[in-house]
């Protein structure tokens, strides 16, 4: 039988750079910070304060969080270290892949807009078979790929909740 691991929040070093499920997705929780009062309100000193926010999820000190475990935390890890990645890929590849089919000779007038229009339509399948592969090399968590790409701190806070779940 599974048991479930949860955090009592009691301030932002209990979810910071964890993975955790929320709204029945795995996410992982980072610039997690003290709430910030509504307007004309006081600040409150730290002891005080009863929230939390974490990009658009809100938390309550007290408030039991559940921890991702097993296969659920590998997929938190792997599509974290994707998003992580994912953006730079496709802004590196874009151009290069757009610059290499330039220097395929076409029967078109060079810079001519069809000769342009033929490019773009040309580079997006290589950019997404490049991001296809790249995918295939990151399915796995513990792939020397995937843990390559998501760097040192993410790879420890992975470890340590991957310890956690296993004790």
């Amino acid at each position: 039988m599974s048991t479930i691991r949860t955090v009592t929040v009691t301030g932002p070093e209990d979810l910071e750079g964890g993975w955790f499920v929320v709204d029945g997705e795995v996410e992982r929780l980072e610039d997690v910070e003290w709430e910030r009062p509504g307007r004309g309100q006081p600040e409150l000193p730290e002891g005080q304060r009863k929230a939390l926010r974490a990009g658009d999820h809100r938390f309550t000190v007290g408030q039991t969080v559940e921890l991702a475990d097993g296969a659920a935390l590998d997929e938190g890890f792997r599509d974290s270290v994707r998003s992580l990645w994912r953006r730079l890929i496709i802004v590196v590849t874009s151009p290069a892949v757009f610059g290499l089919v330039h220097l395929v000779p076409t029967p078109l007038e060079p810079d001519s807009m069809p000769e342009r229009v033929l490019f773009a339509v040309v580079s997006i399948p290589v950019v997404c078979g490049i991001v296809g592969v790249w995918h295939g090399l990151t399915r796995k968590a513990d792939g020397r790929v995937t843990r390559a790409m998501a760097g040192a701190k993410m790879r420890e806070a992975h470890d340590r909740q991957r310890g956690v779940g296993a004790a």
